[in-house]
C-alpha cells in the first residue's frame, strides 16, 4: 500500500513527465520558412519554391509536405532546414540568383532547381555527385531520358522528382469535340466565348519560361524542329527549325490578336489566376499542365471537377502532329560538407527521391513519377485513368535539352513571343532571325 509520501512523489513523476511532454514540442516541426526544431544545433539552408512549403495552396499537396517533412523532422531533431522561398513566377530569377551564390560560395546547402538549369549548373560544376547516397538500385530506377539530364561523367548530380507534361483542358459540358488543330482552337474559343460570354482559351504567356516550355516547345517539336545540332551549336533559326518556330509564334499571335485568348494571357506566369477564372466558371479551355486537373478538383471539388472537365492533347497545326514537353523540377545538393551533404539526401530521399515517396507525393500532387519502380510497385499509377492518361504522354514526350545555353536561347524566345502579343512588333520571321544571330554570338563566345 502507497504511503502518501510515495503518492505524492508518483504525483509528481507523472506532472513532470506531462510538463516535460508539452515544452519539448511546444513548437510547430514544419512552416513555411522551417522544417524541423528551432532549437537544433545543425542547420541546413534550402531554396525551395512555395509548393514543397506548407504554403503550398492546395489542401493535398500542402498535407503531403506536411506530414513527409514532418515524419523526418522528428527522426532528425537536432537538425533544422532554413527555408528560402522560391517567389511564384520569378523562378529565372532565383536559378540565376543561386548560380551567383556558387559562385561566391555562398549557395544554400541544397535547392529545388528546374531541370532546364540542369545542365548550366553542372558546366560551371556547382553541384555534388549524388551516389555515394544512393543505391544503385535507386540510381537505376530514374527513367533513361532523366538520368541523361542531370548525369555526368556517370555520376548522378540531381534527383528529378517528378515529370510533367502540357494538355488542353476543357469544358465538356460546353464543348463536345475538343479541338485538335490551331484553327479549331480559336473558332470554338470564339464560339464560346460568344455564347457563354466567358474567356475562350486561357494559357500563362508573361514573358517566361513557362510560355515557352507549355506553349511553343511542343508544337514546335511536334513539327520537328531542333534547337542545337549535334555539336551544341544553336539551330533553332536555321531551316525547317525557323519554319516551325515562326509557326509556333505565329499561332500564340493569333490567339490574342483574334480575342479567343484575352490579353491578360501577356501577365499570366503561375496557375493562381488560371485557377481562379475555373472557379468563377469564366473560362472555356486552358493550356497547362499535369497538376492542373488536381487543382481543378482541389477547388471544385472532384465530383464538379470530374463532371465539367476534360484533358486532351494540345491542339497542333495539324491534327496528326504530337509532342509534348516533360518538365518537372530537380533537387539538388550544393554545399561541399560531407556531413550536410548526407542530412540533405536524406529530407531529399524520404521527401521525393525514395520510391515510396516518389509514389505518394506525386499522388498527392497529380504528377508524373520519373522512378520506373512506382509504377510496378503501386497500382495507382497502372490503373487509375488519370495517371494513365499522364503516363501515354510519355510515348511522345521530350526534354528540355541540358545545354548550357538552353535558358538563354528559351530567353530570347520568350522576349519574342511578348513583343509579338503586344503588338509591339508584328515580324515573327525578323524576330526568329534575331533570335538565331544573338543564339550564335552566345556560342561562339562560350566556346
Amino acid at each position: 500500500m502507497f504511503n502518501k509520501k510515495c503518492v505524492f512523489s508518483v504525483f509528481v513523476i507523472v506532472l513532470m513527465c506531462l510538463v516535460g511532454s508539452v515544452f519539448a514540442e511546444d513548437f510547430e516541426w514544419v512552416t513555411p520558412n522551417r522544417i524541423g526544431n528551432p532549437d537544433a544545433e545543425i542547420v541546413l539552408t534550402a531554396a525551395l519554391r512555395r509548393g514543397e512549403t506548407v504554403a503550398n495552396p492546395y489542401d493535398s499537396s500542402r498535407e503531403y509536405v506536411r506530414k513527409a517533412a514532418t515524419e523526418w523532422a522528428k527522426a532528425h531533431p537536432n537538425v533544422r532546414i532554413e527555408i528560402q522561398q522560391i517567389p511564384v513566377g520569378a523562378i529565372s530569377m532565383m536559378m540565376a540568383k543561386i548560380m551567383t551564390q556558387a559562385a561566391n560560395g555562398n549557395a544554400p546547402d541544397f535547392a529545388y532547381i528546374d531541370s532546364f538549369w540542369i545542365g548550366k549548373y553542372l558546366a560551371n560544376g556547382y553541384l555534388q555527385p549524388l551516389n555515394d547516397y544512393m543505391t544503385e538500385e535507386d540510381v537505376n530506377a530514374f527513367f533513361p531520358f532523366i538520368r541523361d539530364v542531370v548525369s555526368k561523367d556517370g555520376k548522378m548530380y540531381a534527383i528529378w522528382c517528378e515529370t510533367d507534361a502540357r494538355y488542353l483542358y476543357y469544358r465538356k459540358d460546353w464543348i463536345p469535340n475538343p479541338p485538335r488543330t490551331w484553327d479549331e482552337a480559336i473558332e470554338t474559343a470564339l464560339k464560346i466565348k460568344k455564347e457563354k460570354h466567358v474567356n475562350g482559351y486561357l494559357a500563362w504567356l508573361a514573358t517566361w519560361e513557362g510560355a515557352t516550355n507549355g506553349n511553343v516547345w511542343p508544337s514546335f517539336w511536334a513539327q520537328g524542329g531542333q534547337m542545337f545540332d549535334e555539336t551544341g551549336r544553336p539551330i533553332i533559326g536555321e531551316g525547317e527549325n525557323k519554319v516551325a518556330l515562326v509557326n509556333s509564334l505565329n499561332y500564340l499571335k493569333r490567339l490574342v490578336q483574334t480575342g479567343a485568348a484575352p490579353m491578360m494571357v501577356t501577365s499570366i506566369d503561375s496557375t493562381d489566376p488560371l485557377v481562379t477564372e475555373v472557379k468563377s466558371n469564366n473560362v472555356a479551355m486552358v493550356a497547362n499542365g499535369s497538376w492542373f486537373i488536381g487543382q481543378i478538383r482541389d477547388v471544385l471539388g472532384r465530383e464538379e471537377a470530374d463532371e465539367k472537365w476534360d484533358f486532351v492533347p494540345l491542339p497542333q497545326m495539324e491534327a496528326g502532329q504530337r509532342a509534348n514537353s516533360n518538365g518537372g523540377w530537380t533537387y539538388a545538393v550544393l554545399t561541399d560538407d560531407p556531413e550536410k551533404q548526407e542530412l540533405a539526401m536524406s529530407y531529399i530521399m524520404a521527401v521525393v527521391g525514395s520510391r515510396d515517396a516518389m509514389a505518394e507525393r506525386c499522388k498527392a500532387m497529380n504528377n508524373i513519377p520519373t522512378r520506373s519502380d512506382v509504377y510496378d510497385s503501386d497500382p495507382y499509377f497502372s490503373t487509375d485513368p488519370t495517371m494513365l492518361k499522364f503516363a501515354e504522354s510519355l510515348n511522345y514526350g521530350h526534354a528540355r535539352p541540358a545545354h548550357p545555353l538552353y535558358t538563354n536561347v528559351s530567353d530570347l524566345v520568350q522576349k519574342a513571343l511578348g513583343k509579338l502579343l503586344i503588338g509591339q512588333e508584328s515580324d515573327t520571321e525578323k524576330l526568329v532571325d534575331e533570335i538565331q544571330e544573338k543564339a550564335l554570338k552566345m556560342w561562339e563566345e562560350s566556346k
